[in-house]
């Protein structure tokens, strides 16, 4: 009675504090063996047998009903998987899994935007879909993405990884599969959870605080849950770590090799580097006179390692039986999260300003020497100053020049993202019949995530700096010395230039949903089940938007910004209607104990691309109980998202680390027999003559201008999906035991892609004609001839977003669990795998079908280990675990180049690899990464009924990264002369956490 009373009052309590409350789409339980498929918890007979009274709603299926089996691949990840691994955030988790690629995460600080994200197949980001409950969660970004840090961790029982068929039953961006979280149902009690973990150089620190609570009311008819949880990360400086002190070339010159990669950060350092008018030089404050040879500065010390996390979530939700029936049900989340990435101080990079050069801070000797090299526009032309330079300098005359000064006195530059989201779903369900349900539902959310960016400088307040604050500048200008020494930036004129700007995104979200699902009551003449339909309608709109205050709006105005943050503002609505079967067609008769046909369909009408429709078949077939092979064919259709229709051109950075046309003629000659050819063109182009080749610079840092855009013209792509695999539980011999392989096979074809910088430059120096399509496409610095510049000047490669590209995955999962009881101890274990035999890549017919398996290089990356694997083993004795976590990733070589000779790429349409670098110019000790294995060991003690210990020691035998140098991949995922998203650069950690439950 008192249990009741209790009950009773914490329900209404929830219920009065104004928590939104739902619960899943119907109870979500997988069947045993996709239970027992990967990384999944182990549950018994008895637990099997208590679900199969209900009625299921399995992940890849809208079909309801209590013995739903289906085709499709499904990897599992429990509660208790996950509370072992002791994760800040589920992405953590996620990202270490076979058969998963790093998006952005916490290891990712040059490249953030705020969220962590999910990389199914390494098929990108947008072609994934992250479900919670069997339901959308309103994306993060224009491109659709989800942040995975709004998924309640405490809240999760279970998360399905699903590959085949996803598209027919969630809808467009589920091409490479779904991730779908299921939260628990029917929670009753109290439930806090906290851990606390550091690194062993003591950095680095997280703490996550989950407190849960729930209860059944009225006699069982209804349930409210509540969750609510804090989860600080402290950062981890590149600068702590051996590997990160110093930014490393992954390229040399010559022709021996170092033993690894020279110190090489970034020409935009302190004293200045002078590219224009003068190419090459430096300022030289001990002399006053400009000498031969850029500065460095190196960049890498004040870098992340591991991103900052703040974070606050709640999650509510409640099911109320309002009569027979029919079930009312809601849930709400709310997330505010606040993500920091830090970056080098800012500077002039390559920008090009107006100087005087009588300018206060130039010596004589200096002005001198611009003025000679300069080039002054008059009415008649333009000339070289020459004799005039007395009168010139003395008059202040203007030229122009590009000087790369860092402005160390300022401190790095501090990007905060602070992102606040919120979804709400509200419905009802009941049933038709004792065999079919009903259900219809509602959802709306919103995220709005503002990043506000200080320690930066505006160009034109650098400008009229320079000038020396002539009539008409800003209130409070102060002239600034860019040419001196480390300490002559006055804090006057760095407050002066230095205006923390912001840049907002928001999306929204909503959907309604009507489905009716369950089975027709008959069965199949040679079945004993009956035949399972599912079919509904949907309606669901996209919406999203990013403004930027002023200064971000002017390409360049934001030194080092990288472009600029233009206004994008589109929507997109869809209707749809989809239908699935699930047919037992032979059941329990010799050789047939059970043969089942699926198939689904679903129509969708995009407001931007019309109407489409996907579709699925396929099968299983158990010869015996103990074995069961399934199959299924997906066809696929993903229509663009906001970013890929309504993004305006605009230049940005990217990455390459060598330019075909960099240094002195023989250097660029050495390159290929007609780089001088194609080079001259390319300078010609932009009013540069052909004596500027000889003395075009490296792209600074390793990043280029690129120029990409939106293309509100392109139309949906379409895949196919193909699944072929086996399920072995032989319980009568070997009871506990589950075995599974799958083979699957996506291709993309009319993919929405852009090529990489290595199609564009790669394909153009690899044949003889300036006049070739590719390149045309490359734009460089009219005043330097280099790719690296001014975003208003310099557009550099063009990487235009087309219909033309060609994406292909294909491997094979397999996954082995196996729970035995040995008197008093129990043992567990899995073995979760991933061989990827194919990741492949085409931009457009005519370009050659990239292979990146087993390859990593700025067009191969984030990289795919063509084999990986996780394996656990569990013992368990009188409330005491041990529990070793093992993780394998096999070794990677950087792309090599599989074309005709060292110049010339694979033909088009042809397989191949071609790395953006020369591979015999990269450091040798950079061309390969070993294997990896890492262990995690946990041990857990039950302390009494209700509280919890466990003790997780991470990278056990603290194991170092692989160095291959800071520009062999793209910055985001290379980084610190490694690649921290897919290697632990943080070294052995501990964890303790504790669980209280009543």
């Amino acid at each position: 009675m008192m249990t009741r009373i209790r009950a009773r009052l914490l329900a209404s309590a929830l219920l009065a504090g104004g928590a939104a409350f739902a619960t899943p789409a119907l109870a979500q339980v997988a069947p045993q063996e996709a239970v027992n498929d990967g990384n999944a918890d182990i549950v018994d007979q008895t637990d099997a047998a208590q679900t199969a009274a209900e009625d299921v709603v399995v992940t890849g299926s809208r079909i309801a009903r209590p013995d739903l089996e289906l085709s499709s691949p499904v990897t599992v990840v429990g509660a208790e998987e996950i509370a072992l691994r002791a994760p800040a955030s589920v992405e953590q988790v996620l990202r270490q899994l076979p058969g998963v690629a790093p998006g952005i995460n916490p290891a990712v600080n040059n490249g953030a935007n705020g969220v962590a994200s999910f990389n199914f197949r390494n098929l990108g980001t947008n072609r994934n879909l992250v479900l919670l409950n069997s339901r959308r969660v309103v994306p993060s970004t224009i491109a659709g993405v989800v942040d995975l840090n709004v998924i309640p961790v405490a809240l999760i029982e279970r998360s399905d990884l699903l590959t085949g068929g996803a598209v027919t039953n969630y809808g467009a961006d589920a091409i490479a599969g779904v991730i779908n979280f299921i939260t628990r149902r029917d929670f009753s009690g109290f439930e806090a959870n906290a851990l606390y973990g550091v690194t062993e150089r003591g950095d680095g620190q997280s703490f996550r605080l989950d407190l849960t609570t729930g209860a059944n009311f009225d006699d069982g008819r209804g349930n409210v849950v509540l969750g609510v949880s804090y989860t600080d990360t402290r950062p981890v400086l590149q600068g702590n770590r051996d590997i990160g002190t110093v930014s490393r070339a992954s390229t040399f010159a010559g022709t021996t090799s170092p033993a690894r990669g020279t110190p090489q950060g970034s020409n935009t350092a302190v004293p200045a580097s002078v590219f224009f008018p003068i190419q090459n030089s430096r300022f030289d404050p001990a002399s006053g006179t400009i000498v031969a040879g850029l500065s460095d500065y190196n960049f890498n010390p004040l870098n992340y390692f591991q991103t900052p996390l703040d974070r606050w979530s709640v999650y509510g939700s409640g099911h109320y039986e309002i009569t027979s029936g029919v079930e009312a049900f809601t849930e709400a989340l709310f997330t505010r999260s606040t993500v920091v990435q830090n970056l080098a101080p800012t500077g002039t990079f390559t920008e090009q300003f107006q100087v005087p050069l009588n300018n206060q801070f130039l010596t004589p000797a200096q002005r001198t020497q611009l003025c000679a090299a300069a080039n002054v526009p008059n009415a008649a032309g333009v000339f070289p100053l020459g004799a005039a330079c007395p009168a010139a300098i003395a008059a202040g005359t203007e030229i122009t020049g590009i000087f790369a000064r860092r402005f160390v006195e300022s401190g790095p530059r501090v990007g905060t993202f602070r992102t606040n989201l919120f979804q709400v779903t509200a419905g009802f369900r009941g049933s038709i019949t004792e065999s079919l349900n009903w259900e219809v539902f509602g959802q709306y959310g919103e995220a709005e995530r503002r990043s506000v960016n200080t320690n930066t400088a505006l160009r034109s307040r650098v400008q009229q700096a320079l000038r020396g604050c002539p009539t008409g500048s800003t209130a409070g200008c102060v002239p600034i010395n860019i040419f001196g020494a480390e300490g002559t930036l006055s804090q006057a004129s760095l407050a002066f230039v230095g205006v923390p700007t912001t840049q907002t995104t928001n999306t929204e979200f909503a959907d309604a949903q009507a489905i009716i699902s369950g089975d027709l009551g008959f069965s199949s003449p040679l079945a004993d089940s009956p035949i399972g339909i599912a079919v509904g309608a949907e309606y669901r709109r996209n919406a999203a938007s990013q403004l930027g205050d002023l200064p971000n709006q002017i390409p360049g105005e934001i030194l080092g910004a990288g472009g600029a943050f233009l206004t994008i503002d589109g929507e997109i609505e869809s209707t749809e209607f989809f239908g699935e079967l699930n047919a037992p067609l032979i059941t329990d008769r010799p050789f047939f104990h059970d043969l089942t046909l699926e198939a689904g369909v679903r129509y969708s009408d995009f407001s931007t691309t019309g109407g489409n429709t996907t579709y699925k078949v396929g099968g299983s077939w158990s010869p015996i109980e103990a074995v069961k092979f399934r199959g299924l064919y997906t066809r696929a259709v993903r229509s663009p998202n906001v970013s890929e229709l309504f993004s305006p051109v605009n230049t940005v950075l990217n990455n390459l680390a060598v330019d075909p046309c960099q240094g002195t003629v023989a250097q660029v000659q050495a390159r290929g027999a007609n780089n001088v050819a194609l080079c001259t063109e390319q300078l010609n182009r932009v009013g540069l003559p052909a004596s500027a080749l000889g003395s075009i610079p490296a792209p600074i840092a390793g990043q280029i201008n690129v120029t990409s855009d939106g293309n509100e013209n392109l139309d949906p792509e379409r895949a196919t999906t193909i699944t072929a695999g086996v399920v072995l539980q032989p319980r009568s011999i070997i009871p506990g035991l589950s075995i599974t392989a799958d083979w699957y096979r996506i291709r993309v074809r009319g993919a929405i892609t852009t090529p990489t910088v290595g199609d564009i430059l790669n394909g153009c120096f690899s044949q003889a004609s300036p006049a070739d399509t590719r390149c045309q496409l490359i734009f460089r610095n009219p005043l330097t001839g280099g790719l690296s510049g001014s975003a208003a000047t310099t557009q550099g490669v063009f990487l235009l977003t087309s219909n033309q590209g060609f994406l292909e995955t294909e491997g094979v999962d397999f996954n082995l669990s196996y729970t035995r009881d040995f008197g008093a101890v129990r043992f567990s274990g899995f073995v979760n795998g991933n061989y990827t035999d194919k990741s492949r890549f085409q931009s457009n017919p005519n370009s050659f079908i990239r292979e990146c398996t087993g390859f990593y290089s700025v067009s191969c990356d984030p990289p795919q280990p063509e084999f990986s694997l996780n394996a656990r083993a569990t013992l368990g004795f009188e409330g005491v675990d041990v529990s070793l976590l093992w993780r394998h990733i096999s070794e990677l070589e950087y792309e090599p180049r599989t074309g005709a000779n060292a110049t010339t790429q694979p033909a088009a349409g042809t397989v191949g690899s071609f790395g953006s670098s020369n591979p015999a110019s990269v450091v040798e000790s950079y061309r390969q990464i070993d294997e990896f294995n890492y262990f995690d060991l946990n041990i857990g003690f039950d302390l009494t009924d209700a509280l919890r210990l466990n003790f997780l020691v991470e990278n056990l035998l603290d194991k170092d990264p692989p160095e291959v140098g800071n520009t062999i991949g793209s910055t985001s995922f290379n980084s610190g002369n490694t690649y921290p998203s897919v290697y632990d650069a943080l070294g052995r950690r501990f964890t303790a956490s504790a669980r209280l439950r009543f």
